[in-house]
């Protein structure tokens, strides 16, 4: 996939998936028109050098943190821990996987949702969402996610 319409239109067809499917590290990919806006943008949203997301399984449930680089040498930092739990798409009313942050964490982070479902074994296609008047009725912001 190429392009935010594509990913959007192959969103609607691919399947569900559990929670425990996404354990493991995956680095994120943006595509175009969002390849070079969406990296600084993150950066300027407290995600500099932003890289992907890593999950775990602990006690039957799913958690997440978000993964970036840092600024010289050494290994991926984590950031904004994330919760995990199958729901209703936003974007199509099928099930997904839907990461959320804690109402504590800093905006706009405790409004963002990103909603994932499998692409290939090792590649999910999720669609970002903000819960705010106005704007959770917008298309999601595509990107994609591969296991690494």
């Amino acid at each position: 996939m190429t392009s935010t319409r594509e990913l959007r239109h192959v969103w609607t067809g691919l399947p569900a998936a559990r929670p425990a499917d996404l354990v493991g590290t995956f680095e994120a990919s943006f595509v175009r028109p969002l390849t070079h806006v969406s990296p600084p943008g993150l950066g300027l949203l407290g995600l500099p050098r932003w890289y992907g997301k890593r999950f775990t399984l602990d006690a039957g449930t799913v958690h997440g943190l978000n993964l970036v680089r840092p600024r010289a040498g050494g290994g991926l930092t984590t950031t904004l821990p994330m919760n995990v739990e199958v729901a209703a798409s936003y974007a199509d009313g099928r099930p997904c996987l839907a990461i959320t942050y804690d109402a504590g964490a800093p905006r706009p982070w405790r409004w963002v949702r990103d909603e994932v479902r499998p692409w290939t074994d090792d590649r999910y296609v999720a669609l970002t969402f903000v819960s705010r008047p106005g704007l959770r009725r917008l298309p999601g912001v595509p990107f994609l996610l591969t296991r690494r």
